[in-house]
């Protein structure tokens, strides 16, 4: 697997990324049945977890284990097929290309097509965890990440063709195993049904998930004491490229990355939970039910 970097460059701007913590994480994916993992990659678990060992493993281990029993978000990604083409016509994606002052790297989305009928959760679900790995490839540990997600055109007939469980796992993923310090979620042109979407996901949001949600119902330059112009589209008031044209490079570089994600599909299919993992969740299953039994 391929990085737009080294892992040279990242211990330059990290020097918390030692021998012995790659060591460690390596005998941990070797323990879990997988193939060895570039240096590279094990160096966003541990940035995105402030090098903390415990919490490392955590994140490696909710990261791997969605990844291979999770198919709607992780298998065949390839912008090539058909499916998600349609998704790359029906919503806009961007991995901005300036980052705002503190070096936080911005991911965009929205809506292209507005028809709800062309609105296809699990693909766009997709599409933006591979906007994320696109993103960390090219630039390797970043400071953070914000999400930036803009709601014009979603209507009432969006809230038909979402899925509960869809909707729990894709939070657990973002919560629990997304390998970046996540800063904030930024949303535009908030819908007054938000309340009801939010009611969806409030209960699968952790507080300290719940508080990075920035909504802006207001003019878009609401925005800009966060996120400023010369970071933004121009359809947004910003200084870079419009969005359409962006997303056009956008999807160019998912298309030069397609041996990236199908190597990397076929290194987590291999992931497996080791022995102590399995006692352990066996061990708390059983004091759940006893505990339920006395209650």
């Amino acid at each position: 697997m391929r990085f737009s970097y080294t892992i040279d460059d990242s211990r330059k701007r990290y020097p918390e990324i030692t021998d012995e913590l790659l060591e460690s994480l390596q005998e941990w994916a070797k323990d879990h049945s997988l193939s060895k993992i570039p240096e590279e990659q094990l160096a966003l678990f541990a940035h995105s977890c402030y090098f903390d060992l415990e919490a490392t493993k955590r994140c490696m281990d909710v990261y791997y284990r969605m990844r291979a029993t999770t198919p709607e978000f992780f298998r065949d990604r390839d912008s090539r097929l058909q499916y998600m083409q349609h998704s790359l016509r029906a919503l806009e994606f961007v991995a901005l290309p300036k980052p705002d002052r503190n070096g936080n790297q911005i991911i965009f989305h929205r809506l292209a097509d507005t028809r709800p009928s062309q609105y296809m959760l699990n693909d766009g679900i997709k599409l933006l965890l591979m906007s994320v790995d696109g993103s960390l490839n090219t630039n390797g540990c970043s400071p953070g990440y914000i999400f930036l997600f803009d709601m014009q055109g979603v209507g009432l007939g969006h809230l038909t063709r979402l899925s509960i469980s869809s909707i729990r796992k894709f939070l657990e993923y973002l919560q629990d195993g997304l390998p970046v310090r996540l800063k904030a979620i930024h949303i535009l042109n908030v819908v007054w049904f938000m309340d009801k979407i939010l009611a969806l996901l409030r209960p699968f949001m952790k507080r300290e998930f719940y508080e990075l949600l920035h909504l802006h119902t207001g003019d878009v330059s609401d925005v800009y004491s966060y996120i400023p112009p010369e970071c933004l589209p121009k359809d947004f008031g910003g200084e870079l490229d419009c969005v359409a044209s962006l997303h056009e490079a956008h999807c160019e570089k998912l298309d030069q990355l397609r041996d990236y994600f199908l190597e990397e599909e076929a290194r987590f299919h291999n992931y497996s939970p080791n022995k102590t993992s399995d006692q352990r969740s066996v061990y708390n299953q059983n004091l759940m039910e006893q505990n339920g039994n006395n209650s």
